[in-house]
């Protein structure tokens, strides 16, 4: 009773309430989805814990270990050189170590595979000019511990983005007192950076980990049974709803677990810098550190981007005469359709509740707004899942028939990824005092002129950012699409997945190709806007 009367007390409460009704449209499927648990037959929690639990346990935590091992191995290292080093394509390093992340961890995996196959290049020139060492490397790649270097591979920027920042911010103040008391080298390294930055790398980490827990298309094509898949086959192939409910609530456990964790220990650690403080000076490199910094940038840029593209774009020109370039148009348009009309969506919304939050200062959209960000750590199938659970359990719902339908695939991104859009859009808004929009009542401005003609203006570029960074996650998006999409709608995800699937992988690179392109536009566009955001600050 005490919120309710708080909430008709405060001011601008329309649209408060407005920020409560989106707020419960966007978290209903998952408590549907834990109502469900307990009105499930518990004979297929049996058969669960006796044949299938302990696998996709096993697996599912092994595979993050491995990917987590890579990513921090190709995250942390290249950041420290980079943050304080000067040397030759530094710059260029800066901007390459990024472009991973337009390659989707499935299009990875699928390209790996065919490059370490019996018949792939590897394979076939050792036979033809080394026919001893043939025989080392005529091994089954499709291995899980193959699949989580790959995805180590993919995922490291999350990890780099975090420490680059975090390096850099530490600045000389730091760096100087540790000098003064003998520490250099590396056990400047081990005993003071790494420590004042484990809330970064954690972050990064708790992220890899986010994305292997959602990952589908990659585990699918390896064989490897986690989470994720028993969903998909529990629900779509077997027709039992009960373990896939299961499966989905364990999973869900799970990532709360781990966000437990990452909150936990970021919490610990704390430092503080000065606006005012010397940035950390790039100092020079002798002869072995050189050798360690370029080999630390090349390898995760070589095997990560360079390798994969160069490969798709043989596959691309291989293929060039039996492209069907009217597809690949048609295909492009519906990805690039569905990822702008989403990520504009999931703008709105997130100006809708962080809005909200800075105007009405009450706990409840506060914490509203945090539970409504988790959506980016539930697994796209989870999502899915939950959402066809309310489209088809709800009384109200059914009789619409909207599952399969554009506006249930739109929902789905946006309960997703709100968070992604969120991130850069708070970070600007936190910038600017108060006092703007004291100033603005005081002239007589309501909120949504205040909105208009103040916030939207001194946050475009975060704005733009948040278009961005949305977009090129929701043009690689393979799970919640799969599952959601209208009957013959095909994205350029799922037309490369159902290529890959089938083992045709040179036509699979046509529509790979297209997501690459236009995710490393993109990327390189939001780190140019990154860029005129710090030289802003």
């Amino acid at each position: 009773m005490e919120i309710v009367q708080k909430l008709f007390k405060t001011e601008n409460k329309r649209w408060l309430l407005v920020s409560l009704i989106v707020s419960t449209i966007l978290l209903a499927p998952l408590f549907l989805l834990f109502v469900n648990i307990f009105n499930i037959d518990g004979s297929a929690f049996l058969y669960l814990w006796n044949n299938l639990l302990l696998e996709y346990s096993l697996n599912t935590v092994y595979l993050i270990f491995i990917t987590s091992i890579v990513s921090l191995f190709f995250g942390v290292i290249p950041a420290w050189f980079i943050s304080n080093y000067a040397f030759r394509f530094r710059r260029f390093f800066d901007i390459a170590l990024y472009l991973p992340l337009a390659i989707p961890t499935y299009i990875m995996a699928f390209t790996y595979s065919d490059i370490l196959s019996f018949t792939g290049p590897l394979q076939s020139f050792l036979r033809a000019k080394a026919p001893s060492l043939s025989n080392i490397f005529n091994l089954d790649y499709l291995q899980i511990e193959v699949l989580g270097i790959i995805l180590g591979l993919s995922l490291y920027p999350y990890i780099y983005t975090a420490c680059r920042l975090s390096f850099s911010l530490i600045g000389s103040t730091y760096i100087n007192m540790s000098k003064n008391l003998g520490l250099s080298g590396l056990k400047l390294f081990y005993k003071v950076v790494l420590p004042l930055s484990k809330p970064a790398i954690f972050s990064g980490l708790f992220l890899v980990i986010m994305e292997v827990l959602n990952e589908y298309g990659a585990v699918k094509y390896f064989g490897v049974n986690t989470y994720t898949t028993g969903i998909f086959r529990a629900w779509f192939s077997m027709g039992n709803e009960s373990t896939a409910i299961q499966l989905a609530c364990l999973l869900l456990f799970i990532v709360f677990f781990f966000l437990f964790v990452q909150k936990t220990i970021t919490k610990k650690t704390k430092f503080y810098y000065s606006k005012n403080s010397a940035t950390q000076k790039l100092g020079p490199l002798n002869k072995n550190k050189r050798f360690y910094a370029y080999f630390s940038c090349l390898v995760p840029f070589i095997l990560g981007f360079a390798i994969p593209l160069t490969y798709i774009l043989f596959n691309f020109f291989y293929n060039f005469n039996d492209i069907n370039f009217s597809k690949l148009l048609s295909l492009s348009a519906n990805s690039i359709s569905v990822s702008t009309i989403a990520s504009l969506i999931i703008i709105c919304v997130a100006i809708l509740f962080l809005y909200v939050e800075k105007i009405s200062k009450l706990t409840i959209n506060k914490t509203l707004n945090q539970i409504t960000s988790l959506g980016y750590v539930v697994p796209g199938a989870v999502i899915g899942l939950a959402i066809i659970l309310l489209f088809t359990k709800t009384p109200f719902l059914q009789s619409f028939s909207l599952v399969g339908s554009f506006s249930v695939l739109i929902y789905a991104y946006v309960f997703r990824f709100l968070a992604v859009g969120k991130s850069p859009i708070k970070s600007s808004l936190e910038k600017h005092p108060d006092s703007f929009d004291e100033t603005a009542k005081t002239l007589g401005l309501g909120p949504f002129k205040i909105l208009r003609k103040i916030h939207f203006p001194i946050n475009k570029l975060a704005l733009i950012i948040a278009f961005i960074v949305t977009f090129v996650d929701l043009l690689k998006e393979l799970p919640i699409t799969l599952i959601l999409r209208p009957f013959n709608f095909d994205t350029l995800a799922t037309q490369t997945y159902q290529f890959a699937i089938e083992e045709m992988m040179v036509d699979s690179a046509v529509y790979s190709l297209a997501i690459i392109i236009i995710g490393t536009i993109m990327l390189v566009l939001l780190k140019s806007m990154v860029n005129k955001q710090i030289n802003a600050s």
